[in-house]
């Protein structure tokens, strides 16, 4: 991203704010060093450094000017709000879960027996998923916060597809691993279409990770979204 002093995206941002994206507006240098706390000079100075940079433009009225901010101006404002968005719903390092292992009501199986599913599973994360899902229930105030943030990380969308008989909705895919096992491809689903609330995490892999990790029901589940996880050109960041 180019460098643009915060001084700058604050004036500019004031000034969309006041209507200057599709419009020329009245809004004086003794105005705009009002709104940064800065004396008339040091406004006039920061507003001509906009229009070097072509961040503004400004046309003559009276005795004095009217100002817009630019395409240029406006891509810079976009940018910065951009990062400052992915630093909060990106920020370094995995996001946990902590749950209890409950039972399904046996949709899992159905589902991912699917040939419209199947297929799409086995090209875009790599693997046929076992007929089953793990059902985690979130029980920390913590990992509710999470799971509302979930959708701003990276997942593989599969695509919601139609048969003979009815349709089925999108599933998206986001990588996790389950008490640490990294070393067992897993991941966790958001459906379009579920019956479950927001507390409830379904996880699928290709084994049983239920048998292979010992689990019965009432255990605690720690959840690991792996939010530096890349699998494929396809990888999507929402």
């Amino acid at each position: 991203m180019q460098e643009i002093k915060s001084e700058y995206i604050i004036i500019l941002a004031k000034l969309l704010v006041k209507g200057a994206k599709d419009n020329f507006i009245e809004f004086t240098s003794t105005d705009i060093g009002i709104e940064i706390n800065k004396s008339q000079q040091a406004a006039s100075k920061v507003i001509l450094e906009l229009e070097e940079l072509k961040y503004v433009e400004r046309i003559k009225k009276g005795h004095g000017y009217m100002i817009r901010v630019t395409n240029e101006g406006l891509s810079s404002v976009k940018k910065m709000s951009d990062f400052l968005d992915m630093a909060i719903n990106l920020s370094p390092g995995n996001v946990h879960f902590n749950g209890i292992l409950v039972s399904g009501m046996g949709e899992g199986k159905y589902y991912m027996s699917l040939e419209g599913y199947r297929k799409q599973f086995e090209k875009k994360i790599g693997y046929i998923p076992y007929p089953g899902t793990l059902n985690i229930r979130i029980v920390d105030p913590l990992s509710l916060e999470n799971r509302e943030k979930i959708e701003g990380f990276g997942y593989q969308f599969i695509d919601g597809f139609s048969d003979s008989k009815r349709t089925y909705g999108w599933v998206k895919c986001y990588p996790v691993a389950v008490n640490g096992r990294v070393d067992i491809q897993s991941d966790l689903l958001i459906l379009e279409r579920t019956h479950h609330d927001k507390d409830m995490l379904e996880i699928i892999a290709p084994i049983n990770v239920k048998e292979v990790m010992n689990l019965k029901n009432g255990d605690n589940v720690k959840v690991t979204l792996q939010t530096s996880k890349n699998r494929t050109e396809s990888y999507i960041i929402n």
